[in-house]
């Protein structure tokens, strides 16, 4: 692939193509009310508008979907506009060296790339008053035109905004793509506040506990409850949100055999060496397990506990990175309000 990039600049500069500036503002005049709603992607730290008339933001592992049908576009149907903003990690998905150029690696990440890609236009521009490279490409088998943006954060790593459409849809989509670049911000965890922890007690497989203020309790299954802030919106895949997320799953029935540590390296689905802490919760034996996601690298917390015999519950808590300090308080007042019922 990157000799295949090497191969497209070469072609470019043949044929006269100079690199351009995703500024240059496209001819058509965007609408100035179409942009009113407002979305915050924390595991990357942007927030960005977006067009009234688009469905509610999608959120995935890893990645922030926005358009009139994007889980149509998850499913890789692309009939209408659609815009992805994700983290990414250019040495290990695309085997770039670090430091390679930006627009080079916008390339590697653009949601049209196929055997048949053409390169349009390619160069430097802005993302959240940070430096990026962009780069315009075509698939003609698809009848698509895209754009990607990649830029390096502060803290070091690459995020990727691209927006992708129909070709004969480009000429408008453009227009608001480009506008929804100029709205993108940065937030970081000084823009983090948690919220008091409220009255409202929450009951769940046998556990009472108080909730934060504002937050409300999602059914997932008979066995597993979620309890986050209604702005929080779960990701498609479960077990993360876009902001804290609290799990409880009831385990019941599990194999009397094997110790405590055992059964729980099984439920979180870890090695025999995997590092756990013992500590109680409400005066019952818990084992504790940390970690951050691969893909989205959000901080997870996992919490076994042994009721009684055969009967255990997991207590799972995630935060965005840039959650991770203000929320730490918060999740252990509502661990510290946990009372068992029977």
């Amino acid at each position: 692939m990157r000799r295949f990039v090497l191969l497209c600049a070469a072609l470019l500069c043949a044929l006269g193509f100079t690199p351009s500036r995703a500024d240059d503002a496209p001819t058509a005049t965007p609408d100035p009310n179409a942009l009113s709603n407002s979305v915050i992607y924390w595991d990357v730290g942007l927030a960005l508008n977006y067009p009234a008339a688009w469905q509610a933001p999608l959120f995935t592992n890893g990645q922030l979907l926005l358009g009139a049908d994007p889980l149509a576009a998850l499913n890789g149907t692309v009939e209408q506009p659609v815009v992805a903003l994700r983290l990414i990690e250019p040495s290990a998905e695309f085997d770039l060296p670090k430091g390679s150029d930006l627009a080079e690696i916008a390339l590697h990440v653009n949601l049209t790339v196929g055997n048949s890609l053409i390169v349009h236009k390619s160069g430097k521009t802005s993302l959240a008053d940070l430096d990026a490279g962009f780069v315009e490409v075509e698939n003609p088998e698809r009848r698509l035109l895209g754009q990607t943006i990649v830029a390096l954060l502060p803290d070091g790593r690459y995020v990727a905004l691209s927006g992708v459409s129909p070709n004969e849809q480009w000429a408008n989509f453009v227009v608001t793509f480009f506008e929804m670049r100029k709205t993108a911000r940065l937030l970081s965890a000084r823009d983090v506040t948690a919220p008091p922890l409220g009255t409202q007690t929450a009951t769940f497989a046998g556990l009472a506990f108080r909730l934060p203020q504002g937050w409300r309790a999602e059914r997932i299954a008979e066995h597993i409850a979620a309890y986050h802030a209604p702005e929080s919106a779960l990701y498609f895949e479960g077990g993360l949100a876009n902001g804290a997320l609290l799990i409880v799953v009831r385990l019941d029935n599990l194999p009397e055999a094997g110790t405590f540590r055992q059964k729980a390296l099984r439920i979180l689905d870890l090695s025999d060496s995997a590092p756990l802490s013992q500590e109680q919760l409400s005066g019952r034996p818990a084992l504790r397990y940390e970690e951050f996601s691969p893909i989205s690298q959000q901080h997870i917390a996992s919490l076994v506990i042994e009721r009684a015999v055969g009967r255990y519950l997991l207590i799972r808590w995630s935060t965005p990175l840039a959650f991770y300090t203000a929320y730490q308080p918060l999740y252990r007042a509502i661990l510290d309000s946990m009372r068992f019922l029977d």
